[in-house]
């Protein structure tokens, strides 16, 4: 019954529908083939994998690429760094006269504590071998002219050091004392400028209500202060 149709259905088919039908056909056909030919290499890979010998598996490590700089939050120091790092202590080094770095700059209670712990040297020294005491004590004489010569201020009088804190502690008391007073004249300000503030509203509020009276007065109104101050309330 239903072959009469469809061979009338084919035969009502368009060129164009035909030729649409022919390329789906070949596409279908390529995307096969491509498969095949994906599957084949895969089993050529797998192969080749399974005859390669353990030993050469076992030595192959993944090859990195190493870049230099920032690796992974570690700051890659070059041979020029380390070496500029090192020239540049061995230059201080050298500047110290006999190892001694000079008694200078405006730290003294550091300077003091370096100095007093410089005479507590010499003073062991002394008691151990009074030879010794006495070469180290011109060596660091005769470091501190050689600085004095260059003009660097040495400050190795522990009496002057002694007195030129005392100075510096009572110039710092004196700024923190100024400090607190006038912090505490501030804050006085500030307080002062609040009680105005609350007093002049006071007096607006005040100043509002009598207004308020007077508006009532005029109307005609009797108001009890009014009562009160005549006497009739």
């Amino acid at each position: 019954i239903f072959a009469p149709f469809l061979q009338g259905h084919n035969t009502e088919l368009s060129p164009a529908t035909l030729e649409k039908r022919r390329r789906r056909k070949q596409e279908r056909d390529r995307k096969k083939r491509k498969r095949r030919e994906l599957r084949a290499k895969e089993k050529v890979a797998k192969a080749t994998e399974a005859a390669k010998p353990p030993h050469e598996l076992s030595h192959e490590q993944p090859h990195e690429e190493v870049q230099p700089g920032l690796l992974f939050n570690k700051v890659e120091v070059t041979e020029e760094q380390a070496a500029s790092k090192a020239q540049r202590r061995k230059e201080k080094r050298q500047k110290l006269k006999g190892n001694l770095a000079p008694l200078t700059g405006r730290n003294y209670r550091q300077l003091l504590e370096r100095l007093q712990a410089r005479q507590a040297r010499l003073e062991e020294l002394r008691d151990q071998d009074e030879g010794k005491a006495r070469e180290l004590e011109s060596k660091m004489q005769w470091t501190n002219l050689l600085y004095k010569a260059e003009g660097v201020r040495i400050r190795d009088d522990e009496h002057l050091l002694q007195e030129a804190l005392k100075r510096k502690e009572k110039r710092h008391e004196q700024r923190k004392r100024r400090w607190e007073k006038r912090t505490a004249q501030v804050v006085e300000k500030m307080q002062q400028r609040q009680d105005k503030r609350r007093q002049n509203l006071r007096k607006k509020k005040v100043a509002r209500a009598e207004r308020r009276l007077e508006k009532a007065r005029k109307k005609g109104r009797i108001l009890p202060q009014d009562l009160e101050r005549a006497g009739l309330a």
